[in-house]
């Protein structure tokens, strides 16, 4: 009787203990890639998928980059061979379609080649050399028409904070702003903000600062957080979140990022500790949104708070007039 596994797809903020047990196993253990060629850093910002077994036991995994780069592909030894790696990469594929990419790329081992043509990839370019062992560069076109497709996920009427289990993908600015709103306004007790520098388009809009204020003032215990790097271009040009904030600072506050975490490049939104935007480049628009997602949401303010320990009031937006 063929095994049954199941598959999904995680973070690594609400996954890493598992993915590093299987990649220490598999990677460093198995086939001796050094520790520092493993953790790349680049972990935080790809989409993850665990297989698990019938005992809830993770059996495999594999990552995608945002610009469709498919890696970290590794099933443990016992269930090799029994359609694990083709489930993964086809959960894969399937969330970089999601994601509107139009091809999809991986660095296969050589010794994987016939498994990956088989999954409709072909080879591009010459074998090349990489943690000492040999990898040839395969690619995967798209469906034009699942590219063309409308985005259905930022069909924002379908989603209710708390509720909502889908994952959002956001390509643009208009995308963050739409679903930034959609957050703060399904509020009713707490945004943690950490931003760059309080982007004008995003949060100075009549709209956002209107459930902003609607969030701060519904009760004596809503609060709104926001952790700024970058102050001057709100003290110069004036934003109303600074006015709101100098208006009700008993429940709006802003602070400026320590020196220690000004070379942070991430940008992200966590709302009544479930409903979480979050970007990996925060000079970019491409990221993800979920409007129920609590393990995540609790990392994100975990690191938010942490920085927030470090920071300082930022004395000129408090003093500001608009």
């Amino acid at each position: 009787m063929k095994k049954r596994i199941r598959i999904e797809r995680v973070s690594w903020q609400s996954a890493e203990r598992e993915l590093r047990a299987l990649r220490e196993a598999i990677f460093i253990t198995e086939q001796q890639v050094p520790e520092e060629l493993e953790w790349d850093g680049l972990d935080d910002s790809c989409a993850h998928v665990l297989a698990f077994d019938e005992q809830n036991r993770p059996i495999g995994t594999g990552r995608l980059l945002p610009d469709g780069h498919i890696g970290r592909m590794a099933v443990l030894p016992p269930w090799r061979h029994q359609g694990v790696g083709s489930a993964l990469l086809s959960a894969l594929i399937a969330i970089a379609q999601k994601m509107r990419l139009a091809s999809v790329e991986l660095d296969a081992q050589t010794q994987a080649l016939g498994f990956y043509q088989q999954q409709g990839f072909y080879t591009v370019g010459e074998v090349f050399m990489d943690a000492g062992i040999l990898h040839q560069r395969m690619q995967r076109m798209l469906p034009e028409s699942a590219i063309a497709e409308p985005e259905a996920t930022l069909d924002l009427s379908a989603q209710t904070l708390g509720e909502s289990r889908d994952v959002l993908y956001l390509k643009t600015r208009t995308d963050n702003r739409d679903v930034a709103l959609s957050l703060v306004q399904q509020a009713h007790r707490s945004l943690h903000l950490f931003t760059h520098n309080l982007d004008p388009v995003l949060y100075d809009t009549r709209e956002f600062v209107e459930a902003v204020k609607q969030l701060a003032i519904q009760s004596p215990h809503s609060k709104v957080y926001i952790l700024l790097k970058d102050p001057t271009a709100a003290i110069t040009r004036g934003h109303r979140i600074v006015e709101l904030a100098r208006r009700i600072s008993s429940h709006v506050f802003i602070h400026r990022v320590a020196e220690e975490d000004q070379d942070r490049i991430d940008s992200f939104m966590v709302v009544d500790e479930v409903g979480i935007l979050r970007r990996a480049h925060g000079a970019r628009f491409e990221g993800t949104a979920e409007f129920n997602n609590p393990g995540e949401a609790r990392q994100l303010l975990k690191s938010f708070n942490d920085a927030w320990e470090h920071s300082v009031p930022e004395a000129e937006l408090r003093q500001l007039h608009i």
